[in-house]
């Protein structure tokens, strides 16, 4: 079965075009459960080969010094990079990327019953929160940041008191029982917490390539042209900066005119395809 079939049961449907608003589906708790459980959670804590990139405990959103614990009464278990390290995870996150055409990572969170995760935060990338045990509240708001780029990170961007309180009054809530999928777009801020069940949900996220990210690719080959290349005069500083960038973008715009595509597009594909098989450059 491929990853995206096991996670929204139509994938034709959802390549048409990713969902606007967070979206839940129902899937088979059993075959979630193949990708990671409570026992390998346990596993992973206590075999030094098996440790991801990132592993730590977290308790209300704040990452604590204590030792990794799968069975702690108050604290979650954070498992970051699972992708590069648990073979279930590591082959559905390529499976994904292929699927999408976007890398995919592959994080699990492991919480004690009534606990409560980070709050209020967005994500830069579309996630797919997969229960495969207990239950976890979330509650949901729209972005109040458009589209965030990695360089955009709430913790960077921030959210205001007013923002804060109007999330907390008026944001969704949704309720995730083992077998559920929630889709969530990137910028959507979300927060969640436990009740009288433990809950352990696999966190696949979409590194989503952009129409910045095409851009960046066409700066470098832009570096191929001499006319790109060009220094700026001298005594810069004393030149008004508008006449500078004027200059730029009309070089830039002849050598945008005469670019082929298809041409611009060959080494653009190579590096979407590196980026889906984990490989940057």
């Amino acid at each position: 079965m491929s990853t995206l079939a096991r996670l929204v049961g139509e994938p034709q449907e959802f390549t048409a075009g990713w969902p606007a608003e967070p979206t839940v589906y129902q899937r088979d708790a059993a075959d979630l459960a193949e990708l990671f459980t409570h026992g390998d959670a346990r596993r992973i804590v206590t075999d030094p080969a098996l440790r991801p990139i990132g592993m730590g405990m977290v308790t209300s959103g704040t990452a604590l010094t204590s030792a990794p614990d799968a069975d702690h009464p108050r604290d979650t278990l954070v498992l970051n990079g699972l992708h590069l390290s648990w073979p279930p995870l590591r082959d559905a996150a390529r499976l994904l990327s292929a699927e999408l055409g976007h890398p995919v990572t592959a994080n699990v969170y492991r919480t004690p019953a009534d606990a409560t995760g980070y709050g209020p935060h967005w994500d830069t990338h579309h996630v797919f929160l997969a229960q495969v045990d207990g239950m976890k509240v979330w509650r949901l708001h729209p972005p109040v940041f458009t589209d965030p780029l990695e360089r955009h990170p709430w913790t960077r961007v921030g959210l205001t008191q007013e923002q804060l309180d109007q999330i907390h009054r008026v944001a969704r809530t949704v309720t995730l029982t083992a077998g559920q999928v929630l889709y969530i777009p990137r910028g959507w801020i979300h927060f969640g917490h436990t009740e009288d069940q433990q809950s352990i949900h696999i966190t696949l996220g979409v590194q989503l390539l952009t129409r910045h990210w095409v851009l960046q690719q066409l700066a470098d080959q832009a570096a191929e042209h001499p006319e790109m290349r060009a220094a700026l005069p001298p005594n810069l500083s004393a030149l008004h900066v508008e006449d500078i960038v004027g200059d730029t973008t009309s070089t830039l715009q002849a050598w945008l005119a005469g670019l082929d595509p298809a041409q611009a597009g060959g080494p653009i594909h190579i590096s979407q395809q590196l980026a889906v098989y984990g490989v940057t450059r």
